[in-house]
């Protein structure tokens, strides 16, 4: 059979990712490498593609398309279904994603023929033989109109194989992360063993936690091409015997990396000389969940942290020249004096790029919240983005929050110094981040006109 796997393009409501980095899709090349001994495989990236979709499904004929997203993405892959039907309804439709792996029922959709919800890796390989007349619908698996039976579904099982690449390959040379040019992206593990109250990344696995082998991970480190990493694990720097091992793995296999990874700023004070080794053989960012400069937040998000450890953390990184893309969480009850202080913090702190998210309650997260107070409906997914302000603000107004919010974020990434401080990045990558910067600042300004 012919499979085609499509990456569909954000909505225009979703305020843009996609204008400060775009990476592979990973979970796309990975299924497709489970498939492609037996069939004709594919995969398209929308995001990139210039192509229309109806162009390349009229050309193509497959027998298969598959999709895959985040919660924003529902809209537009029930449009790219429903699209697909339109040129013929004998082509069969399969979803997936993280969102629709835990709420199937966001995306119940006449266009919408199959829905994969656990153990992708194991179960699509099955439905994909179902479909061509070997074997039953597989559990984790659901047609048109059905629900979860969670009695009925099997255990978590987060095989992976190293995948194929080469699906993606004319658009390699534009997959970015910020300032990581030429980027691919790398899954160590599965799940975080942290309880967080705000994050979903637990509700993905279950609560399970599952570590790659790491003479696997170094095997499809080899695989890889390009030299900048991103380690898409939701929190790498966990197990500092492993990470010791990691670098061990990479010095003694001769492999010259890059790497971006996710860590918290506590492991970043109990290892100091593990992340002064780590950069030794490649660590040049850490994205790290500072999520507030108040002690009282912190404590309210379960992060078992503190102001005083964030602050230890920077001056980890600073010394050791590793970079810091900071994520910061935007409490509802912040007035004016909270920006200005989270402003005068991160200066202080040499903080150079930030990402900074209102609080947002997605569904199934361990957070009391007060679902009356949400000025986004539960059904405009496209708005679920993490940078759309989702709870309605306690000390002002919801047009002066977002002023405030555009307002950090060019009090920050658009401080002169810092500007400096990026002319060690390529040329093309600082245009690029100007680039995306302004298209971002656009939407924010966009919104504030329509909530006005």
């Amino acid at each position: 059979m012919k499979i085609m796997f499509v990456r569909p393009k954000p909505s225009e409501k979703t305020i843009g990712l996609q204008h400060l980095m775009i990476v592979e899709p990973l979970e796309l090349e990975v299924l497709a490498t489970l498939v492609e001994k037996d069939h004709n495989v594919e995969i398209y990236d929308m995001i990139l593609e210039k192509k229309s979709l109806e162009s390349i499904i009229s050309k193509s004929k497959p027998d298969i398309v598959c999709f895959t997203g985040y919660i924003t993405h529902i809209p537009s892959i029930i449009e790219s279904c429903t699209k697909t039907k339109k040129i013929s309804p004998n082509i069969t439709t399969i979803v997936g994603g993280v969102h629709i792996e835990k709420y199937p029922e966001d995306i119940d959709n006449k266009a919408v023929d199959y829905r994969v919800v656990r153990n992708a890796t194991r179960t699509f390989p099955l439905l994909i033989d179902h479909l061509n007349g070997k074997g039953n619908l597989p559990a984790g698996v659901l047609s048109k109109n059905e629900i979860i039976n969670e009695r009925e579904l099997p255990p978590y099982d987060f095989f992976v194989p190293i995948p194929n690449r080469s699906y993606t390959k004319k658009y390699r040379k534009k997959y970015f992360y910020v300032f990581h040019q030429k980027v691919a992206l790398l899954k160590t593990s599965f799940g975080c063993p942290f309880k967080c109250n705000f994050c979903f990344c637990r509700e993905i696995t279950g609560g399970n936690y599952y570590e790659r082998p790491i003479n696997v991970v170094m095997e499809e480190i080899e695989s890889i091409s390009e030299k900048e990493i991103y380690i898409v694990d939701d929190d790498f720097l966990l197990n500092p015997a492993r990470i010791k091992d990691f670098i061990k793995e990479l010095k003694s296999r001769g492999l010259d990396k890059r790497f971006l990874v996710y860590g918290r700023a506590d492991f970043i004070v109990n290892n100091p000389d593990l992340i002064s080794s780590f950069k030794d053989v490649g660590l040049r960012t850490i994205i790290v969940g500072l999520e507030s400069f108040k002690d009282m937040d912190l404590d309210g998000f379960n992060k078992k942290t503190s102001t005083l450890i964030n602050m230890k953390a920077l001056e980890i990184l600073n010394k050791n020249k590793v970079d810091c893309y900071a994520a910061v969480i935007i409490s509802p009850d912040w007035d004016k004096s909270d920006f200005k202080k989270a402003g005068d913090v991160m200066e202080e702190l040499g903080i150079k790029f930030i990402n900074l998210q209102p609080l947002t309650p997605l569904k199934g997260i361990n957070m009391q919240y007060d679902e009356s107070k949400l000025v986004i409906d539960r059904k405009d997914f496209a708005r679920w983005d993490l940078a759309h302000v989702a709870v309605q603000p306690e000390k002002m107004t919801l047009v002066d929050f977002y002023k405030n919010i555009l307002n950090l974020y060019k009090r920050i990434v658009l401080n002169p110094v810092n500007f400096i401080s990026h002319l060690k990045y390529p040329l093309l990558m600082q245009i690029k981040m100007i680039k995306g910067l302004n298209r971002v600042q656009k939407q924010y300004r966009k919104i504030i006109r329509e909530v006005s």
